[in-house]
């Protein structure tokens, strides 16, 4: 199954998407599909926009039959067989998947004169709104209490959490020693941790089709010169 295929699959599945995705997972859903738009001709950004598609499916559990095991089929070969689909497909795509799912009306007789009611319309997300998605995403995972005097360097990143204060992802820190780890650190520092904390702990606990998964989950089990290697391809990409 290529890109095109998946993106068709997802429009035809699309009343069980909203069956089974509640609505901050959905906006969160249609927010990889605009990243894929925005990826336009770049192979490797739309590679990386389908693992993003594919991980903001987890939700969908098993139960979802026929949709369950096609997501999972492709999730296992997504990073080798993304392609890069035309854009009117992707547009096609995101204005199908705009759409509220209709549910099922009551079953009543129909009445002389009687017309169907037009589907409820879905709001368009705002930026504000898939921001705010994407940064409680973040703040949902391990975190600690920032120490006193993170935040002003590269070497850690610090998030705003509006309830309990400045935290920082656990995933940086050894266990053991309670330190961050010196490849966290490196990596921190290429991504400019303390210039965008958000968009580097993006990068940290988001896919990556360079490496087969979120590289905080890597850390210890791929050589470190690797996982920077794949910071520094990202930082070059954006400075073109």
């Amino acid at each position: 199954m290529d890109t095109n295929e998946l993106l068709a699959l997802l429009v035809r599945h699309r009343e069980d998407l909203g069956r089974w995705l509640d609505d901050e997972q959905y906006q969160h859903f249609l927010a990889m599909l605009e990243r894929l738009r925005e990826a336009g001709a770049d192979a490797e950004r739309a590679a990386m926009a389908v693992m993003g598609i594919i991980r903001s499916l987890w939700p969908v559990p098993d139960e979802a039959g026929e949709l369950a095991r096609l997501l999972h089929d492709y999730g296992r070969s997504a990073a080798a067989t993304a392609t890069v689909p035309t854009e009117d497909v992707v547009l096609a795509a995101l204005e199908a998947l705009y759409a509220a799912p209709a549910a099922e009306p009551e079953h009543r007789a129909v009445e002389p004169g009687d017309r169907p009611a037009p589907p409820p319309e879905r709001e368009e997300p705002s930026v504000a709104d898939l921001v705010a998605a994407a940064r409680r995403r973040l703040l949902a995972a391990p975190s600690r209490a920032a120490g006193p005097g993170a935040g002003g360097s590269a070497d850690v990143i610090v998030l705003a959490d509006p309830e309990t204060g400045r935290r920082s992802p656990e995933f940086q820190f050894d266990p053991d020693t309670g330190r961050p780890l010196d490849i966290v650190v490196r990596i921190n520092r290429i991504l400019l941790a303390d210039r965008d904390p958000w968009g580097a702990a993006d990068w940290w606990l988001g896919g990556n089709s360079w490496l087969g998964g979120a590289p905080a989950t890597l850390l210890g089990r791929v050589p470190d010169d690797r996982l920077a290697d794949a910071a520094l391809a990202l930082v070059e990409e954006d400075a073109r």
